[in-house]
């Protein structure tokens, strides 16, 4: 299988919180049995919540090591996937209109490149009805 990790399943592994991740994909990711990938705008998210206050703050070269050890891929927001980012709707979930471009362009990247979003945000599931993403709900 293909996982493309939301920022938070990221911000989990880097923080040691990768027991929120199920069992079965800890294990995936930890013996490298599947393949998994974060979009570039995660790094961008994370960096700009640990600048609000909203995260503690990692280096940015601990990240990307933390990715690197791991094994994740890191995609880049090429013009196809802001295609896809363009021609996405833009829901009302819940009475509010859903235009995060961090959680839009991670959900591009995953309908483009035809992987499996691993997230727990409950907005996401509007898009698997009605674009065909493909989830791994946490």
């Amino acid at each position: 299988m293909r996982y493309l990790l939301d920022t938070h399943a990221l911000v989990w592994l880097i923080s040691h919180e990768e027991a929120r991740l199920p069992e079965s994909l800890r294990n995936s990711i930890k013996y490298y049995e599947d393949e998994f990938a974060i979009s570039e705008i995660s790094l961008v998210e994370i960096i700009q919540l640990q600048q609000i206050g909203r995260l503690e703050a990692n280096r940015p070269d601990k990240i990307r090591s933390v990715v690197e050890a791991n094994g994740i891929a890191i995609l880049h927001i090429a013009p196809d996937i802001m295609e896809t980012f363009y021609d996405l709707p833009m829901p009302d979930i819940a009475g509010r209109t859903h235009s995060d471009p961090f959680d839009r362009i991670i959900i591009a990247t995953a309908l483009r490149r035809g992987y499996t979003l691993v997230s727990h945000d409950t907005k996401f599931p509007w898009y698997k009805e009605h674009c065909r993403l493909s989830m791994f709900e946490v």
